[in-house]
């Protein structure tokens, strides 16, 4: 098994590049660590890693 940390830009941009446009900076420049590297993703894998991302950059967000 080999683990890879990779910026979410980068899967993006490797596997479904259309996706680019709805993310924010924040949620772009986040890690992701990768167990079986990057070549192995489908887009499945991707849009759970896009929620996982988007849902874990709601929990940092302070509403008024």
């Amino acid at each position: 098994m080999s683990v890879e940390t990779v910026k979410l830009a980068t899967i993006i941009s490797t596997v479904m590049p259309e996706v680019h446009r709805v993310l924010t900076k924040e949620e772009l420049n986040a890690f992701i660590v990768l167990r079986d590297g990057l070549h192995n993703l489908d887009r499945h894998d991707v849009l759970e890693i896009v929620e996982a991302t988007i849902n874990n950059a709601k929990r940092s967000v302070l509403y008024h």
